[in-house]
C-alpha cells in the first residue's frame, strides 16, 4: 500500500497532464476524488482557465468541490470564437437587437415590415445603441479601457450568447401584448425600461463584460428556462 501512496503525486500529475493534453473532453472524466487529491493552486489554475472564480471558497473542500461541479465547462480558450465586426460597440449590438426582435417576431408566424412589431424592432434597435452607447462609454472609461475591448470580450463565448439572450427577452417581454408593444414603440418609454433594468439588466452585464466576470453570465445562460 505504501508504494501505492508514494507513486500518488505522479498519478496526479500525469492525470493533469493529460488534461492539458486532451483538453475539455478529459477534465469532463474527472472524478471528484481527483478534483480532491488536487492542491489549492491547481483547482484556481482549473478555474481560472474557465474563467471562473470560486466566491467565498475558503478551505479546499470548498474549491475541488466547485471545481467537479464545473467539470464540463469549456476553458475560455476552447470556447467558440466568433469574428469581431469593424464597428463601434454600440453599432455591433444595434444590429444584433433588430435581427434578435425580427427573429421573435417570426417565431410568431408575424410580418416584420408590419406595425406594430416593426415599430418595435426599430425601437428596440435605437434604443440598444442608445445604451450601449451611453453606457459603454462610461464602463470603459471607469475601467481605464476603450469601448473597443468591450467589443472584443462581448463576442467571446458565454458574454455574448449571455447578451444575445437579454436582448431575446427584452424582445418577446415587448411582443408579449398590445400594451408592452404600445410601450416599445416609444423610444422614451423604452429606454426607460432599459435602464430601470426591470425586464433586463444591461448595464450589470455589460460591466461583467468590462470586468470580464463570466461567473454572472453562465449564471444567467443555466436560467435561460426561466426567462
Amino acid at each position: 500500500m505504501s508504494h501505492l501512496r508514494d507513486r500518488a503525486p505522479l498519478l496526479l500529475l500525469l492525470l493533469l497532464l493529460l488534461m492539458v493534453s486532451v483538453g475539455p473532453a478529459a477534465a469532463a472524466e474527472l472524478t471528484e476524488a481527483d478534483f480532491k487529491r488536487m492542491k489549492i493552486r491547481e483547482l484556481r489554475r482549473f478555474l481560472g482557465e474557465r474563467g471562473l472564480t470560486c466566491v467565498g471558497c475558503q478551505e479546499k473542500s470548498d474549491f475541488s468541490r466547485y471545481a467537479y461541479q464545473n467539470r464540463d465547462k469549456k476553458p475560455l480558450s476552447e470556447q467558440g470564437k466568433r469574428d469581431v465586426p469593424d464597428a463601434p460597440f454600440w453599432a455591433v449590438w444595434r444590429d444584433l437587437a433588430k435581427e434578435v426582435c425580427e427573429g421573435a417576431v417570426r417565431k410568431r408566424g408575424l410580418d416584420v415590415s408590419a406595425a406594430p412589431q416593426s415599430d418595435v424592432c426599430a425601437a428596440l434597435a435605437y434604443v440598444t445603441e442608445s445604451f450601449f452607447m451611453q453606457h459603454g462609454k462610461r464602463t470603459a472609461s471607469k475601467l481605464r479601457k476603450k469601448p473597443e475591448a468591450l467589443l472584443k470580450t462581448s463576442f467571446k463565448g458565454v458574454y455574448y450568447d449571455a447578451g444575445r439572450l437579454l436582448l431575446e427577452r427584452l424582445a418577446n417581454y415587448c411582443l408579449a401584448s398590445a400594451d408592452h408593444q404600445s410601450t416599445c414603440s416609444s423610444v422614451g418609454k423604452l429606454m426607460t425600461l432599459a435602464e430601470e433594468a426591470k425586464v433586463v439588466d444591461l448595464q450589470g452585464w455589460m460591466t461583467n463584460v468590462g470586468i470580464e466576470n463570466t461567473n454572472p453570465m453562465y449564471e444567467l445562460l443555466d436560467r435561460r428556462d426561466d426567462l
